[in-house]
């Protein structure tokens, strides 16, 4: 399993029960976000999070030592996705979660990252280069007729028929497998901000942008001329993004 990842960084957590390191956060919401991808917000499902409900570092998968403690509550409100999530800082032995607490609480710490499956998808991307995390999922491509119709439907309730930014998918249902914490999310803006302040050097930068492309472009053939040719233009799209965002600040 290769959930899809989709992160937002916001300032609006708030620390519901300090003593048993419960807090609430905003995981996802109907912005464009850098991979030119809009999650409806009424497409969430939770079966899968009702069985587990993991809350991890980072999506790392491989290790218990990666569990920060658990998700108590996911719902739908106000046009966001909202989660409650307990960090188990009760583990005398998990001091990762008792360091992500303490920094959530004092403010460094305020992106999350929500691991989903797709499960409806309309799309403006060409059919060849639909990723394989698709794969399962009901996909309507945005130029057949059918999709077409999905499509210009989706863009007029998303109030984006008269923009001149668009996304190039929308996920239309999805269900959640786990919520992570990460120090940057997908969103080009937190990235740009953490430049501004001297938090991120050019170096990290530039890392950040291939680490990305290899990441989106692992389902191809790693020494074909397509890989290369998807990952360089996967690189100058993040690299733009980024770049934009340095300037609205």
């Amino acid at each position: 399993m290769n959930p899809i990842r989709r992160s937002i960084t916001t300032s609006e957590t708030r620390v519901l029960d300090d003593k048993s390191g419960i807090i609430e956060y905003v995981a996802s919401d109907e912005s464009i976000d850098a991979d030119q991808e809009i999650m409806r917000i009424s497409g969430w499902k939770f079966d899968r999070m009702q069985k587990n409900s993991p809350f991890v570092d980072c999506h790392k998968y491989g290790t218990i030592e990666a569990v920060l403690g658990k998700v108590l509550d996911a719902r739908v409100e106000n046009n966001r996705l909202m989660e409650t999530a307990q960090w188990a800082i009760d583990v005398p032995g998990n001091t990762l979660a008792q360091l992500g607490y303490a920094m959530t609480k004092a403010g460094y710490l305020k992106a999350v990252s929500v691991g989903f499956m797709p499960l409806k998808v309309v799309t403006m991307v060409d059919s060849n280069e639909w990723p394989c995390d698709w794969h399962g999922a009901a996909i309507l491509s945005g130029r057949s007729r059918e999709g077409k119709k999905v499509w210009d439907s989706q863009m007029r309730d998303l109030n984006l028929s008269d923009m001149a930014r668009k996304p190039a998918t929308v996920f239309l249902e999805q269900q959640q497998l786990e919520l992570s914490v990460c120090v940057i999310g997908v969103n080009p803006n937190a990235i740009a901000k953490s430049y501004k302040a001297g938090i991120l050097t050019e170096a990290d930068i530039d890392l950040i942008s291939s680490e990305r492309s290899k990441r989106e472009t692992a389902w191809l053939a790693s020494e074909s001329a397509a890989a290369n040719q998807a990952r360089q233009r996967k690189r100058k799209a993040f690299m733009e993004k980024f770049e934009n965002a340095i300037k609205t600040i």
